[in-house]
């Protein structure tokens, strides 16, 4: 049985499953948000949205909790430009969702020799 590749722009959101999430979430996500805000711009009514629509959302903060720990150790050890700042979010995301090979390539392109083994290293500490 062959595997057929989701294109982005054919996702539609799902419907709001939480009308209100708690404060102490909302400012957790607003952290989140903080952290991301260069290379995955979002507005906060976007972040919330989004949010509202998980099953789950604070199981999903904590995902993302841990890919902004992952982005922000991997990032302060390196003089990185906005490009692989980009990438490396990317990488790290990609990496969260379970991807593999030929699917990172392109954001490898732009990080130094080693990165992928850098990254894993550092989501294998979180």
């Amino acid at each position: 049985m062959s595997q057929q590749r989701l294109r982005p722009e054919d996702l539609k959101p799902g419907p709001i499953r939480h009308e209100q999430l708690p404060a102490a979430l909302i400012a957790r996500i607003g952290s989140v948000r903080q952290v991301f805000a260069e290379v995955y711009p979002l507005s906060m009514a976007e972040w919330r949205d989004g949010f509202q629509r998980d099953a789950h959302p604070e199981q999903e903060v904590q995902w993302w909790e841990r890919l902004a720990r992952c982005y922000v150790e991997y990032i302060s050890q390196k003089q990185l430009n906005r490009e692989q700042r980009k990438a490396a979010f990317s990488l790290i995301f990609r990496l969260g969702l379970g991807a593999s090979g030929a699917d990172l390539a392109g954001d490898l392109a732009s990080l130094s020799r080693g990165a992928l083994d850098e990254i894993l290293a550092i989501m294998h500490q979180h």
